[in-house]
């Protein structure tokens, strides 16, 4: 009685076990594996075919439902290849950390792995794993090896969604919210998230803590790292030869600050940073905020050859704003597009302003400038290498590209930058001392600027068009 027991009780196990096999696929391998073996066809299935064969298994569903087709990834392939011998199954979410260290690019990462008598066989163990909705992921890799002592097959599928390289381009064109970025400071590798509810927004590295790259979107809606809005231009005017550098300065400024009004973006949510406009915008518009106549100014200034920088930080405690810094013969200015007229007899030394301007981001036409050392109490110094480290972010963004860099895994956030607002300030066109730029004369190519007197040593430009 107790023999018949027992052999009942073991007839049982291997039934539920035979059960089990073949609901999942194991028993469907060893069949299959069976047929092959006295077909003599299963020396001629190689593990090529395998993996083109799962690759089809993957993309049935992602057809069937519209979705893009998954792509074989060479490098994530070569990384699976060189775990072949130390690469451990037995615990998958191991594997799926050390590929996402290893290769940061992959945002979501799923593995699976099985093992059968032959490798085609081997699909059938993979049923409900390839035929799983995963809409997100974009590349696979596959990693085919013999099993325990030489018998049967291994196989190890890793699915990820691999990220966009970070460019303003990219979140324009797409709706991802995550992309693939290294740092332009110390070249960490992270990923970075993006809200497109923030207008301007600025990439934090999350070793060095540092700044180094500031987008922001234009008035059609498109984004472009904040010195590019820094596009070159200057209103068509002609200055006279004998005029001094300190007398042009104070010209342009007065210029646009006569010629730019105050204005908000229309519609802007109170937490919603506002949309920047070029100079040529600003200039047609003759209204802006602070950042939009900083770069208008200093656009201009640049293209007169000045030393010019614009500033995105915070004045006193009331919040975030922009200004435009420039060195001439050894002294630097500060100079305010929105706030009281340039007065000639009362110059905007940095030194006489004091600590009332906090700088964060400082940038020309082709360079993005933060702070070596975020923490450091402010120093005053706009210009020196030691306070500021400076990434050119399209050069830096073509490397990033050109190369494929991947390294170790880290998560940055896309932080707002701060509304660079200025307190609420109006002028008006028609009380411009200098260039009034809304009234460029017909027919006129250019602007000439003749001086007349004034005040001592600073004189009154008045508009004439150029002769030909």
């Amino acid at each position: 009685m107790r023999k018949f027991l027992m052999a009942s009780i073991l007839g049982g196990v291997a039934m539920a076990g035979a059960l089990a096999m073949w609901q999942d696929g194991r028993l469907q391998g060893w069949s299959l594996w069976a047929k092959d073996l006295l077909a003599g066809t299963a020396r001629t299935y190689t593990a090529l075919q395998f993996r083109l064969d799962l690759l089809d298994r993957l993309n049935y569903p992602r057809l069937a439902a519209g979705d893009s087709m998954l792509s074989l990834d060479p490098k994530l392939g070569l990384w699976l290849e060189d775990r072949r011998e130390t690469l451990a199954t037995s615990d998958l979410n191991q594997v799926t950390r050390e590929v996402q260290e290893a290769l940061p690019r992959y945002f979501k990462v799923a593995v699976s792995s099985a093992y059968g008598p032959s490798l085609r066989g081997l699909l059938q163990q993979f049923h409900d794993f390839t035929s799983r909705k995963q809409p997100e992921m974009t590349h696979v890799g596959c990693l085919v090896r013999k099993g325990t002592g030489g018998l049967g097959y291994e196989a190890v599928i890793v699915l990820g969604q691999r990220l966009h390289d970070f460019s303003p381009e990219v979140i324009s064109e797409t709706k991802e919210t995550a992309f693939f970025s290294v740092c332009g400071h110390c070249k960490h590798p992270h990923i970075v998230r993006v809200s497109r509810e923030k207008r301007s927004m600025g990439l934090e590295c999350p070793d060095c803590r540092r700044t180094y790259a500031v987008v922001a979107s234009d008035s059609q809606g498109g984004f472009r790292y904040v010195n590019e809005f820094l596009t070159g231009y200057a209103p068509p005017a002609v200055f006279s030869r004998t005029q001094s550098r300190i007398h042009e300065l104070f010209t342009i400024w007065t210029a646009v600050h006569g010629n730019c009004t105050y204005t908000k973006d229309p519609g802007v949510r109170r937490d919603q940073t506002d949309r920047w406009q070029v100079a040529q915008e600003t200039q047609r518009l003759q209204q802006g905020d602070c950042e939009d106549s900083s770069i208008f100014l200093a656009d201009w200034l640049l293209s007169r050859g000045f030393q010019a920088r614009v500033a995105l930080g915070r004045y006193g405690d009331i919040g975030g704003h922009a200004w435009v810094v420039v060195r001439l013969d050894d002294r630097d200015y500060l100079l305010e597009s929105t706030e009281g007229r340039p007065d000639p007899l009362n110059p905007p030394f940095v030194s006489k302003l004091g600590s009332r301007y906090l700088p964060e981001i400082l940038f020309d036409r082709f360079t993005i400038y933060a702070p070596k050392n975020p923490n450091e109490k402010w120093s005053g110094d706009y210009w020196s290498n030691k306070v500021w480290a400076g990434v050119d972010p399209r050069a830096w963004s073509r490397d990033i590209i050109a190369s494929g860099q991947d390294g170790s895994a880290a998560t940055a956030v896309l932080s707002s930058q701060r509304d660079t607002e200025a307190r609420t300030h109006s002028s008006s066109t028609a009380a411009a001392p200098f260039l009034d730029i809304g009234l460029v004369p017909r027919g006129a190519g250019v602007w000439s600027v003749s001086q007349g007197v004034e005040a001592p040593g600073f004189s009154q430009p008045t508009l004439t068009p150029a002769e030909d």
